[in-house]
């Protein structure tokens, strides 16, 4: 049966006008007009998965690997909810991933139709930038095109549109607008009064430090590097409850590790400097502030409402990160060496290094064990991390230990999500191999979170997606077990027996039976082994290592 243009036919061209290559998709029925019409064409591939969530990680990975807009393709309203929790990953890390949501025919959404919901617009709203549920045929081009353009402005974000059956299966016009011609970068710059201030406060401190956040990481390293140098500064990564992704290179000389509102080098500072970082992401209430109460406080966003969102600052800077860091630097002068900033800074590193090797430090083995630590396995994997190599961490207890771990390999790449979805690291793994196929992709996951993201297993195989999984298995849920611990000073066995145990699962042999080489290891010896072994595979490759049920993390 022939057919004309159709919303489909136009939905595909106006991706393709946007240069979105893959959209992931775990389809249904009212999608059946998009597949057809994909399968007609090949300039957007269809990516199959078996769940929604991995259709929203892989477009994850996707648009942070490479900045642009991505695109998921869901089903009715029960697609779109499987699919909520990664979509809040990309909310928090300002990822512009687009989701679109096949809803049933027009006619029967009014009147309970099957997989419909009378509110499904408020489903999204507190994780998108914008969204948008198209209503005519003739707008398909127009609110998707809407949808790109307000994802990939600045400060990027994910945004969504509903797309009903009946619309995206009529014929409309196939004279349809240039995207390029609707493209806004939506970088600007703080105002000169601003930048000169900013700049007055660095200059004049003792002991300058800088934060560099997630937008940093974007495009501007090398000037804050180079504005680090030109001040003396110390350089710390953003704070463990917000860090997305690696920033500064750990073996550069004015990096001394995370921050930390109780490091020495924090409490002594008379001036920091906020770049791109979040201020703060608040576990639970707190008991002291996240802010030495003596530093003056710079704070640089692209987002306003981050700004001074729950410490007030001193200078309050709304821009793009690089941008605005390649003004300070043009505004600071060079200026001769101080003695007391460079004293402050080797005083910093030192700090790092004790505090780094005593979290890398293995705790004492438990009686009845001999499994390996967290700490050992995060060792061990560094060592074979090199500039080939990106690293996705979705370990919940022991991605403290890999966060540290990743200072032992400071070329690496580095990307994780504070939004404690699990499961989000497999698909998301994925979609950064996929972005760029040339890396190696290594993913390390938490045995709670491999069962959270164990359909992504299926689409790693599909499409020989060369990933390496490293699952570390404690068998348990050790936030779980360690949040009692700290309530009640203890853990008794019914407690563990009742929400912490998650003995039994072979997790490698699950692996295997979706297709791939995988393998459980319990020795350091034959870890390694497996890391020489699966590094040139031309597929995904799993590992399980049996780690000790007794250590829960800090």
């Amino acid at each position: 049966m022939g057919h004309g243009f159709r919303g489909a036919d136009a939905l595909l061209r106006t991706l393709a006008g946007w240069g979105v290559r893959h959209v992931f998709t775990c389809p249904g029925s009212t999608e059946a007009a998009f597949l057809t019409a994909a399968a007609e064409q090949d300039a957007v591939e269809i990516v199959l998965t078996t769940h929604e969530s991995v259709a929203v990680a892989m477009a994850d990975g996707v648009a942070r690997e490479t900045g642009r807009p991505a695109v998921a393709y869901l089903h009715a309203n029960v697609g779109l909810t499987n699919a909520l929790s990664h979509l809040a990953a990309a909310r928090l890390a300002r990822s512009p991933v687009v989701v679109l949501t096949g809803l049933k025919q027009l006619a029967i959404q009014n009147r309970g139709g099957f997989t419909t919901a009378p509110n499904v617009r408020d489903f999204v709203r507190q994780y998108v930038k914008w969204d948008w549920r198209t209503a005519r045929p003739d707008a398909v081009a127009e609110d998707v095109n809407r949808a790109l353009r307000i994802a990939a402005t600045a400060p990027q974000g994910p945004t969504w549109v509903g797309l009903a059956q009946d619309v995206v299966e009529a014929e409309v016009s196939d004279d349809l607008p240039d995207p390029r011609r609707f493209a806004v970068s939506g970088r600007r710059r703080p105002l000169a009064e601003e930048i000169e201030a900013a700049a007055t406060l660095l200059t004049s401190a003792a002991r300058p430090v800088i934060v560099a956040g997630a937008e940093v990481a974007r495009q501007g390293v090398a000037t804050l590097l180079d504005l680090a140098q030109r001040l003396g500064a110390v350089v710390l990564a953003e704070d463990r409850r917000t860090a997305e992704r690696s920033v500064v290179p750990a073996d550069h000389t004015s990096y001394a590790g995370m921050y930390g509102v109780a490091r020495e080098c924090v409490r002594e500072a008379d001036v920091l400097f906020f770049a791109g970082a979040r201020c703060f992401v608040e576990f639970e209430a707190p008991t002291a502030p996240d802010l030495p109460d003596d530093a003056r406080v710079i704070h640089l966003h692209s987002d306003a409402d981050e700004v001074a969102k729950i410490y007030g600052v001193d200078v309050a800077l709304v821009g793009d990160a690089a941008a605005t860091l390649d003004e300070l630097l043009r505004t600071i002068d060079p200026r001769p060496p101080d003695e007391r900033r460079a004293d402050f800074r080797a005083r910093a590193r030192e700090e790092h290094h004790r505090l780094r090797e005593r979290a890398l430090t293995p705790p004492p083995r438990s009686p009845d064990g001999g499994q390996l630590s967290a700490v050992e396995v995060m060792r061990e994997l560094a060592g074979t991390f090199d500039a080939e190599t990106t690293v996705v961490g979705d370990a919940t207890t022991s991605g403290g230990a890999l966060l540290h771990a990743m200072d032992l390999a400071p070329a690496a790449r580095f990307h994780t999500t504070s939004s404690g979805s699990l499961g989000w690291g497999t698909g998301f793994a994925l979609g950064v191999q996929l972005a760029d196929p040339a890396r190696r992709v290594v993913a390390v996951l938490g045995d709670g979170v491999f069962q959270f993201g164990l359909p992504a297993l299926w689409t790693a195989v599909r499409y020989a997606l060369p990933v390496r999984f490293v699952v570390i298995n404690n068998q348990s849920y050790a936030a779980v077990g360690a949040a009692i611990r700290r309530y009640t000073g203890g853990m008794t066995d019914a407690e563990r027996r009742m929400t912490v145990d998650l003995s039994g699962p072979d997790l490698a042999a699950v692996a295997a039976g979706f297709g791939m080489p995988a393998s459980r290891v319990i020795t350091a010896e034959q870890l390694a082994a497996w890391l020489t072994e699966s590094r040139d595979h031309t597929g995904p490759s799993l590992v399980e290592v049996m780690t000790d049920p007794a250590d829960l993390g800090p």
